[in-house]
């Protein structure tokens, strides 16, 4: 004996073939497609995040060498500049690693 979907229910949407019933088929190919766009936006952020991090450092450094910066002010933070340039990209790989670590076991 099958139970029939109510009407509107939220899972109709995993019926794929309109009978009513949402099978063990439908619902386990329902779920990889939302896995799928999951995986699908983070690869968006990471690229977001990635461009972020390569594009603030170059910025950060032009502008300590504007004319709107002392020297002064540039020296004090050169050493900061550094560590924050380094952190970036230190953090992007990290991120990207650990995320294709677990994008890994995920598909073995």
């Amino acid at each position: 004996m099958s139970k029939q979907l109510e009407k509107d229910s939220e899972y109709d949407k995993f019926d794929t073939d309109h009978d009513g019933i949402v099978t063990d088929t439908e619902l386990a190919r329902s779920e990889r497609m939302i896995q799928i766009e999951n995986l699908d936006k983070m690869a968006d952020q990471q690229r977001v995040m990635a461009w972020a991090a390569l594009g603030a450092p170059p910025v950060l450094i032009a502008f300590l060498a504007s004319t709107w910066v002392t020297l002064e002010k540039v020296n004090a933070l050169s050493g900061l500049t550094t560590t924050y340039c380094a952190a970036m990209g230190t953090i992007v790989v990290a991120f990207m690693a650990a995320q294709a670590y677990v994008r890994g076991k995920a598909e073995a």
